[in-house]
């Protein structure tokens, strides 16, 4: 068992522009970004250089019936909302480059 310290978790939920900050969102309006994966949080945050784990078993508590999975980050002592911002503006480079 992973000790929790370093880790955090992060959903897709909190990065969803079409949800609002009570149904989950965590990061503002402009920076929100329309359907997002786990896969490509994962990946924004492997490409920040984060260790990082996806793991599909799981479910956000909000949208229980939804099964999105999550994606668990060494954030290496960093404040998740600082780390919150700088995946979601890798993800919209990443989407930015397809």
């Amino acid at each position: 068992m992973r000790t929790r310290k370093p880790f955090l978790i992060f959903w897709p939920a909190y990065f969803d522009s079409k949800r609002s900050r009570s149904n989950g969102r965590r990061i503002a309006k402009n920076l929100a970004i329309e359907k997002v994966t786990t896969n490509e949080i994962l990946q924004a945050a492997v490409k920040l250089s984060y260790p990082a784990e996806k793991e599909s078993n799981y479910k956000y508590s909000r949208t229980w019936w939804d099964d999105p999975g999550r994606v668990v980050i060494n954030t290496q002592g960093k404040k998740k909302s600082k780390v919150l911002l700088e995946i979601a503006k890798e993800i919209r480079r990443i989407r930015g480059s397809k």
